[in-house]
């Protein structure tokens, strides 16, 4: 069969084999780093460059019309899947590799593969009118005449190559990298093509040829430009993947607005406290972000949200808000989002411990100089006089005092008071607490035979000081019941009860109703109460007695 030798054979093959060589070099990246679409459709343009190139210069070697156009047709199998894999790297390099799925590329490449498949059988002409050899520069060439399909595949490639240009170019450019190498690989490989087919259509080629197309030998200009780009400054490891990297992987939540303040992405951990992407991209913040109106003249802003977490504790979220700007200009916005749920519970703590210290401060200051006063005056007497009964009232004194001093300990270190509620029979834990309070006086009758969630020290301490005030707080003999609720559980006396008027302020610090009492254990069971999830109210006994209702207990076989 006979051939026609020209240097351009040489450049195409030369052309070929550099895209071939850059297609291995991105597979074993891709093997190494796993699956990019910035990869695999680098990957397939330097596969499709390297086909079109390859068998290019074997159609150009040869002068047999058949060889012609046989070559011409199999060289289509690469120039076809250059203008769809040229604008999916653009579209992954620049940023917006999650726009792409499989269902798009597809989409994307449905006109080449359309021509594709047209292109073997040529249905109507669609795609060759008629092919013929001709000389041109002393070159025997195939001369075609386009259908219409080959037409809308030319006008939807020029398309697609001017688009991936643009975005490259307007990335490169608008984000001012300071990698002048770089940046002008990357804008020169997206050039390129589009200098070298200006001047084709211009009749202005730069090779002063006819005949010969050299859009394959751009494109591996093109391949050799971003490759460069890619595996040696790591330009994409850096800037445009920058989102798959860093952003994907934040423990922090981070939503990007556009100028108009409109979402326009949002990654995994925003999407888990807002809501689903689907839900959020395209939609004005005010109506994604709650309280964005305080964004203007707040940052950051702490919010409360709706929705409990998976332990049903409130989520306080801190959003922070931040300009993106060039050329002072602001075209857009990022706001950050951190869960300080954890943190602010701890803050919270620390005022109320804080607030306890302060009360025990006070109280201390203040309650206990009367008590060492009457002390320090009674050991005097005991002295002067020896009287045995002065050391009876030293010691009735300090034992009071002690009392007092335990409680107001308790109450100013039990924190969160609750650590791990389990199953307690409710039974059990009074006649505890009965135990531990003397006094021939008090008679504790248990009518329950509940099982409930609770911390059993906490509740313990909740009944020994209910116990214990019905005992301080009556002259006679006294009975404490304690009985079922259908949410909860009471604990009532048959003493002489609690007034109306005092009973919104006896759960209150230091309030007593009793001459010497510290005014602390009310306090406590309030504390202990809701610490519970609880609520602890107080009304009047059956017997006319103080009565404490317990509700919102749950209970071991309410649960089951």
């Amino acid at each position: 069969m006979p051939w026609q030798s020209t240097p351009y054979v040489l450049v195409l093959f030369l052309a070929a084999t550099t895209s071939f060589v850059w297609a291995c070099y991105g597979s074993l990246v891709v093997r190494r780093e796993g699956r990019r679409w910035y990869l695999g459709s680098f990957v397939v343009l330097c596969l499709a460059a390297a086909v079109w190139a390859g068998v290019y210069a074997v159609s150009l070697a040869a002068t047999a019309f058949e060889v012609k156009l046989v070559t011409y047709k199999l060289l289509h199998l690469g120039g076809a899947l250059v203008p769809p894999a040229w604008l999916c790297f653009a579209v992954a390099y620049t940023g917006r590799e999650r726009w792409l799925t499989w269902r798009r590329a597809l989409a994307v490449a449905a006109i080449p593969l359309a021509f594709l498949c047209a292109l073997p059988t040529n249905p109507w002409s669609l795609v060759l009118i008629d092919a013929r050899l001709a000389v041109a520069s002393s070159l025997v060439v195939l001369d075609t005449t386009l259908g219409p399909l080959y037409h809308l595949f030319l006008a939807y490639s020029y398309t697609a190559v001017a688009a991936g240009a643009l975005l490259i170019t307007r990335h490169v450019t608008g984000t001012g990298t300071s990698r002048r190498r770089e940046g002008a690989l990357l804008v020169g490989g997206a050039l390129v093509p589009l200098a070298l087919n200006a001047f084709e259509l211009v009749g202005l080629s730069p090779f002063g040829t006819v005949g010969v197309n050299l859009t394959p030998v751009s494109i591996a200009l093109s391949t050799v430009c971003f490759g460069l780009a890619i595996f040696r400054y790591r330009v994409l490891d850096v800037v445009p993947v920058a989102w798959d990297v860093v952003l994907s992987q934040m423990s922090d939540g981070v939503v990007v607005l556009d100028a108009d303040e409109r979402v326009v992405e949002l990654n995994s951990m925003a999407e888990a406290i807002l809501g689903t992407r689907a839900d959020a991209l395209g939609r004005d913040a005010s109506a994604v972000l709650p309280q964005y109106e305080r964004f203007a003249t707040e940052s950051p802003v702490l919010v409360t949200l709706e929705e409990p977490d998976a332990e049903g504790r409130e989520r306080i979220v801190q959003f922070t808000r931040s300009s993106l700007t060039r050329g002072g200009e602001t075209y857009g916005w990022v706001v950050l989002l951190q869960d300080v749920s954890a943190i602010e519970r701890e803050r919270r703590d620390a005022e109320r411990r804080n607030v306890r210290l302060d009360e025990f401060a006070t109280v201390v200051a203040h309650d206990l100089r009367n008590p060492l006063a009457l002390i320090a005056g009674y050991a005097d007497l005991a002295e002067e006089t020896g009287d045995p009964r002065y050391f009876e009232t030293i010691r009735t004194t300090a034992a009071r005092s002690n009392a007092f001093l335990e409680e107001l300990l308790t109450l100013s270190r039990q924190g969160e008071t609750v650590t791990d509620p389990q199953p307690v029979r409710l039974a059990d834990v009074v006649e505890t607490a009965s135990a531990a309070v003397p006094g021939a006086s008090l008679h504790v009758d248990v009518e329950t035979d509940a099982v409930v969630l609770a911390d059993e020290n906490r509740l313990r301490q909740v009944l020994d000081n209910l116990l214990r005030n019905a005992r301080d707080h009556n002259d006679a003999a006294t009975v404490v019941r304690v009985g079922d609720l259908p949410d909860g559980f009471y604990v009532e006396d048959d003493g002489r009860g609690i007034p109306v008027a005092s009973r919104e302020n006896v759960f209150d610090s230091g309030f007593s109703t009793r001459d010497g009492g510290s005014g602390f254990g009310l306090s406590i069971v309030r504390d202990v109460a809701t610490a519970h999830g609880w609520s602890v109210r107080i009304t009047t006994g059956t017997a006319g007695g103080a009565r404490f209702e317990f509700t919102g207990v749950e209970r071991v076989d309410d649960a089951a």
